[in-house]
Parts: structure tokens; sequence; C-alpha cells
């Protein structure tokens, strides 16, 4: 049997965001968190605030409920978006799409004291500012990386602003070039980073609920 354990090289672990496949869904994570999370809060703060002015009528209390009973669908869509995006090998079973209560009655009843169901809507609520935080930085820090890389091209076309220096020349714009191939696997590391955190908070608030008896 072979023993050999294989290590990977220096530049290789360096550069492992870049060149994998997972640093690469896991960029794409971070941009769906600004307009994933955009969506959430729009909705969920829009027909509880709704439902709540409705409650004295016939219809705010039905609205309420749907607004609740729409969580456990929407977790659902985000443990499936955190396992293949982010690896957080969440299990596929064991999130009822319901409470699981016997009779109508009892199950629309279970949406206003189901633990599980609060938690998602803390859980959506939440991805607004940790998706606005993390396109924010996915952006910024890849490109700011990518505008200094194509400080050679861009200089003559219109000179860069540094406060002090204004590089206008291709043979100038090359002095960044270094700077900003340092900073691209920066940007990748400070990616992962992030993932393990969405990992964390996706495993918090889309893990599988306990069945009812």
């Amino acid at each position: 049997m072979d023993t050999t354990i294989t290590s990977e090289s220096w530049w290789r672990a360096l550069l492992r965001p870049l060149i994998t496949t997972r640093g690469w869904t896991a960029v794409t994570h971070h941009l769906l968190g600004l307009p994933l999370g955009i969506a959430y809060f729009t909705w969920l703060v829009t027909g509880l605030s709704l439902g709540l002015g409705l409650a004295i009528t016939i219809i705010g209390i039905p609205l309420l409920t749907a607004v609740l009973a729409s969580v456990r669908p929407l977790l659902a869509f985000e443990r499936e978006l955190a396992n293949t995006l982010l690896g957080a090998a969440l299990p596929r079973t064991g999130l009822a799409p319901v409470p699981e209560r016997d009779g109508w009655f009892a199950r629309f009843k279970a949406y206003w004291t189901d633990g599980p169901t609060w938690r998602g809507v803390a859980y959506l609520l939440g991805r607004f500012p940790v998706g606005t935080f993390t396109f924010t930085v996915a952006v910024s820090t890849y490109a700011s990386a990518l505008f200094l890389i194509a400080a050679p091209i861009l200089a003559p076309i219109d000179p860069i602003e540094l406060g002090i220096w204004e590089p206008d020349t291709w043979y100038e714009g090359m002095a960044l070039l270094p700077l900003g191939l340092m900073l691209l696997p920066v940007a990748g590391w400070i990616s992962e980073g992030m993932a393990a955190m969405s990992r964390g908070f996706a495993r918090w608030g889309t893990r599988d609920t306990p069945k009812y008896v």
C-alpha cells in the first residue's frame, strides 16, 4: 500500500482560493448575499408590518401566517445554496416544509409558536446586513486588486489619481502591478474567511428542525 503523503506546494496553498472551484463559488455566494438579503428583508418586513397593521381585520392574521409559512421553504433554499456554493455539508433531510402537527388548525397555530420558524425569520433578516457586508468586501478587494493589475493599460488612457502621484504612462502603471498581484491572493483569503463566517451562520439559521410528536 502506498502511504506516501503528498504535501501541497506553498504557492498552491497561497493561491488556493483563486485556483479552485470552491474559491469562486464562495465569491458567488458573497455576491448573491446583497440581492437575496434585500429580497428577504423586503418580503418579511413588508409582510409582517402589513399583517400587523391589518391584524384587526379578517385578512391580517392569515397574511401574517402566510409570511411565516414562507420561512421554511426559504430556509430549504438557503441550505441548498450554502451546500452548493460554500460546501456547508448541511443534511438535506429533516427540514419539514411545515411544522408537523395533526390537523389544519394545530398546524396554523404552530407557525406562531414554532421556534425554528422564528429562528429562520431572524436568519433571513440577518442575511441583509451579512450579505451587504460580504458583497461590499468581495467587490472592493477583488476590484482593487484587478484595477492595480490593469494599471499599465489604464494609466495611459486615464491618469490614476493617487494623491501625491498620478501615473499616466504604461511604465508608471507597471509600478502598481506588483501591488495588485500581492493584493489578489489577499482578496482570496478574505473571501475564504467570509465563507467560513457564512457557513457558520447558515448552519445556525437553517439547521434541521426537531420532529414534533
